[in-house]
């Protein structure tokens, strides 16, 4: 799921970039499946974190359910975001809504990669090399939707597009990464079967 939203919002960036006349809607859209990819990213390491077993070591794990109540209350923000933005259009108010969901999803989302990294049984495997890159486009996406919502901060617009754009190419490059890791570990895994 993260791979589609994560698409259509390569799509719709493009697309942004190319016609900056680009009606509201579309931004609407772009803003909206942008903090989706951060969503999805994070719930997917959500998952790993709990498809794994508890370990010794860990303490106190907080439960599922906690977690999706969590999950729950940074939806409402991006539920509040999208009608903002079509109606509003792109406002300072709809920038700093996606930009503090995305940044709550994206400290959510590490801290559950940071915890599946820190088990001595991943060191070293494909996992943890996925989570590895997985969190790098997580930390990109969250920081590129920060950064965007900045603009109700004196920081000069040039600037703040310089830096989306830096991370924009980061995304892509990890994202590349992380395909040819996952290819190389398939193909290897098929030559030994």
């Amino acid at each position: 799921m993260s791979t589609a939203v994560g698409g259509v919002f390569s799509a719709l960036l493009l697309a942004e970039t190319t016609r900056p006349a680009v009606g509201t809607v579309l931004v609407a859209f772009r803003l909206l499946s942008q903090l989706f990819f951060a969503v999805f990213l994070a719930l997917s390491l959500r998952e790993l974190y709990y498809a794994q077993p508890a370990t010794s070591t860990e303490g106190t794990r907080i439960s599922l359910s906690t977690a999706r109540r969590i999950e729950t209350g940074f939806m409402l923000l991006a539920l509040i975001q999208f009608p903002l933005v079509v109606w509003l259009g792109p406002t300072v108010v709809a920038e700093v809504i996606v930009a503090t969901a995305a940044g709550a999803f994206t400290v959510y989302g590490v801290s559950f990669g940071q915890a599946i990294r820190a088990r001595r049984l991943t060191h070293g495997t494909v996992l943890d090399a996925t989570v590895t890159y997985v969190i790098a486009v997580l930390i990109c996406v969250g920081t590129v939707s920060v950064i965007q919502g900045a603009t109700a901060t004196s920081l000069p617009a040039p600037a703040i597009r310089g830096a989306v754009n830096v991370l924009l190419v980061m995304i892509g490059t990890f994202l590349i990464s992380l395909i040819i890791r996952l290819k190389r570990s398939a193909d290897a895994a098929s030559a030994s079967a």
